[in-house]
């Protein structure tokens, strides 16, 4: 008797390319703190000049993801990455040859900014072109690598530097993470329809006719987008990564110092932020797993609540133990709050094309990271403590909840007559999708 293997879909395969690229070095923005002491220690900068190429590389993803967007859109996103591979080289390549604070803002803040961004956009956008079932497991498996990804890249580059002097670790890095990154982008494919099978789940609704030129395409996906953009969700969906952003960067980065101003020695105190960022890759899949399930609007801003109320715990918090428990408790709602974004764009504009919509959502969640990550410092040297900056961290994501309350339903695409602006010959059959909320 022959035995025969289930055939894996090739979106599952999507899938664990996509992990690959965020644990092989794609998550290398996000390992920055671990760079800055070894940058301080060889080089006699100050932590301020060094922290700068953050908040650089943050500003240069919120500018560069709507355009990050239109281009995986009209390209797809294999090309978008074989782009972000280049400028992980370049970026690394800089970073080794480093002698001047400022080549560390170009290599990190520029290039490697723009590195994260063409990842993140691409990769949950190429994710829904795959999916027409299972979305929420697909793009919770994604999220979960998003949030354990930089524990890796932080490991890695902690490994190198500790045996071998910045110049040998980042040509390492680049070379060979580089390398590695660029081999599983060969096998990475933008639609089902460039191998010729359909998604997971069947065929699309609505089938786009073969037949339509190029041109007509690029008109589709024009008036799509500003249909779109027209609705208040798509703009609120924006203002609320914002609010989400502000609120966890404002842990993440000021975290270590509020500990170590209440007495807790500096390796615990890093370990207060490793632990709530593995905590939060539990809820970075099953978030997107339940808004698929459940409906995306509630469950995001459960999310939010359980993110900004546990910062609270901050006013009080003083010792170890009770650092690690807001740790825990904290990095539940962290993970989730932006994991279920891909699952009510879907659930409130269809089944097509959503680069643009999740480009101009990650500018909005940039500009939050940059603005949560300096505003502590700004108010920390107005009042010598962390009260005001605590309190906009809970304030800003229970804005969030309240801002998703206030959107559409979810159990209705909100553009179901986007079609009715096209010419006559750019008309395929209309749109259908449904969520429950």
């Amino acid at each position: 008797m022959r035995l025969r293997l289930p055939r894996v879909h090739y979106a599952w395969i999507i899938i664990g390319l996509s992990v690959l690229l965020y644990l092989g070095g794609g998550s290398i923005t996000q390992a920055f703190g671990v760079v800055i002491l070894p940058l301080q220690d060889e080089y006699g900068w100050s932590q301020g000049s060094i922290t700068l190429a953050y908040g650089i590389s943050a500003i240069v993803s919120a500018v560069l993801s709507p355009m990050i967007g239109v281009a995986t859109d009209r390209y797809g996103g294999r090309p978008v990455l074989f782009a972000g591979m280049a400028c992980f080289f370049i970026g690394t390549a800089i970073s080794a040859l480093a002698t001047d604070v400022w080549h560390i803002w170009v290599s990190y803040g520029i290039f490697l900014g723009v590195t994260q961004s063409c990842l993140n956009v691409a990769l949950i956008t190429t994710a829904t072109y795959w999916f027409r079932e299972k979305l929420g497991v697909g793009v919770g498996l994604l999220q979960c690598a998003q949030g354990v990804g930089p524990a890796g890249t932080t490991l890695l580059i902690g490994i190198l530097l500790a045996h071998y002097d910045w110049r040998v670790a980042f040509w390492s890095l680049g070379i060979g993470c580089g390398t590695a990154m660029t081999i599983i982008v060969f096998f990475f494919r933008s639609r089902p329809s460039d191998m010729g099978i359909d998604p997971l789940g069947g065929a699309w609704s609505g089938e786009i006719n073969p037949r339509f030129t190029h041109e007509i395409r690029m008109l589709r996906d024009k008036v799509r987008a500003a249909s779109i953009q027209s609705t208040s969700a798509f703009w609120k969906l924006v203002m609320v990564h914002y609010l989400g952003c502000v609120s966890h960067a404002i842990v993440i980065v000021y975290i270590i110092p509020i500990a170590v101003l209440a007495g807790v020695g500096s390796v615990a105190a890093a370990g207060v932020l490793s632990t709530l960022a593995l905590v939060s890759g539990l809820t970075r899949f099953l978030t997107p797993v339940l808004a698929d399930s459940l409906g995306a609007r509630g469950t995001m801003a459960v999310m939010y609540v359980f993110q900004g109320l546990p910062v609270l715990m901050l006013f009080w918090t003083n010792d170890t133990w009770s650092f690690y428990l807001f740790a825990v408790v904290f990095g539940i709602g962290y993970g989730g709050e932006g994991s279920a974004f891909p699952i009510i764009n879907r659930s409130y504009y269809g089944e097509g094309s959503l680069g643009r919509s999740f480009g101009w959502q990650l500018s909005g969640a940039m500009l939050g990271m940059a603005t949560g990550g300096w505003i502590g410092g700004v108010l920390f040297g107005f009042f010598g403590d962390y009260v005001l900056t605590i309190a906009l961290s809970v304030a800003t994501s229970l804005a969030g909840a309240v801002l998703i309350m206030s959107m559409d339903r979810t159990d209705r695409v909100l553009i179901l007559d986007w079609e009715d602006n096209l010419p006559e010959d750019a008309r395929s059959e209309p749109l259908r999708g449904s969520a429950a909320d």
